[in-house]
């Protein structure tokens, strides 16, 4: 890598690094990657606020470009477009071996960033799905009784519940059930909606 310098290095340059480090299992350390750009320890905190905010960023990042792939990849609409870009994501992210490490060095910190509102990665995904909720709805491929946010907030904590089973209850992982579940809230809202739309 090219060493840096403070006079031409930018915020961004250390998100991407960062998130280099985190997809290569490395961890992050602000003083190292102040070091690695070229910049000041104060820099670097002054950009990241702090390494725990640096990682939630990075995997937020990481949760919107999934989302982005899996959407761009599908043929599905509506419903099954929204449990698709669940299902696809949920499994991506209990695959990825960078992620599972991050989780099983420092469980309690993890969750606090992967999946509190304390953290960035919880709000995005919510947002995200939120988005893809509405643009659904407004192409007339979904209904829901329940406002958006609603629904993605629920549908999104249901995914948390699930992938991090192992760290909340110390229970498996179960993403098929979580699946049909994520399917159940889905089905069953349209049929909701469905019928009050006749009432």
């Amino acid at each position: 890598m090219v060493r840096r310098s403070w006079h031409n290095c930018q915020p961004v340059d250390l998100h991407s690094l960062a998130r280099q480090w985190f997809i290569g299992a490395r961890r992050i350390e602000l003083q190292k990657l102040a070091i690695e750009l070229g910049i000041s320890r104060a820099t670097a905190y002054r950009w990241a606020g702090s390494a725990e905010l640096l990682v939630g960023e990075v995997l937020a990042s990481l949760v919107e470009d999934t989302f982005t792939t899996i959407i761009e990849r599908s043929d599905q609409v509506g419903e099954k477009l929204v449990l698709e870009v669940l299902d696809k994501g949920m499994r991506a992210a209990h695959q990825f071996s960078p992620l599972r490490g991050f989780l099983g060095r420092n469980a309690q910190t993890a969750l606090k960033i992967v999946a509190s509102k304390e953290g960035p990665v919880q709000a995005r995904t919510i947002a995200k799905l939120q988005a893809l909720i509405e643009a659904e709805i407004a192409a007339g491929h979904m209904t829901l009784s329940v406002e958006a946010s609603v629904m993605a907030y629920a549908l999104t904590r249901i995914v948390e519940s699930f992938l991090y089973a192992d760290l909340i209850t110390g229970a498996k992982p179960d993403l098929d059930n979580a699946s049909k579940i994520l399917a159940l809230m889905l089905r069953q809202d349209s049929i909701i909606n469905t019928e009050q739309s006749y009432a």
